[in-house]
């Protein structure tokens, strides 16, 4: 899912690397609309952040991830730390764990500070940066894991 912001991109947003061969795949994958990650073939052990072709004797692969986690941890900026950024104030910083283990950094749409809560269950969203950059950030997902060893199953 990709989210609109009509809001011309501040000339000093920091864009990434697109070109870098290490973090290419995640780029591409996010463009598409796919939150690609990178994993031992062997062991199944997934990489955040992605290591270089030679790593474990070059058993490395890419794959698409679900896109899916929980907040492990979060912090609401209400002070830029960088003029581009203060059209999002209040920001919130998220370290997500991911449904596949790594944890990873982004930011919060759709989401007040208030409704923040550790545990939160979260999916990852496009945003369009440029024609070639799109941002992966994070929203609430609507649904709730049930307790370990309840079962159950809950979906919103």
């Amino acid at each position: 899912m990709f989210i609109e912001d009509d809001r011309p991109l501040h000339p000093d947003y920091p864009l990434p690397d697109l070109d870098d061969p290490i973090m290419r795949p995640f780029w591409e994958g996010a463009r598409a609309g796919r939150l690609v990650l990178q994993r031992d073939r062997e062991t199944g052990e997934v990489h955040w952040p992605p290591k270089p072709a030679y790593w474990k004797g070059g058993r490395l692969e890419y794959f698409a991830a679900s896109g899916r986690g929980q907040v492990y941890t979060w912090v609401v900026a209400h002070e830029p730390f960088l003029p581009a950024f203060r059209h999002l104030l209040p920001h919130i910083l998220v370290v997500v764990q991911l449904d596949e283990g790594p944890r990873i950094v982004g930011h919060m749409v759709r989401c007040t500070p208030d409704e923040m809560r550790f545990g939160l269950r979260v999916r990852v969203v496009y945003k369009r940066l440029t024609d070639r950059v799109t941002l992966p950030v994070w929203e609430p997902a609507g649904e709730q894991r049930p307790p370990a060893g309840s079962g159950g199953t809950t979906a919103a």
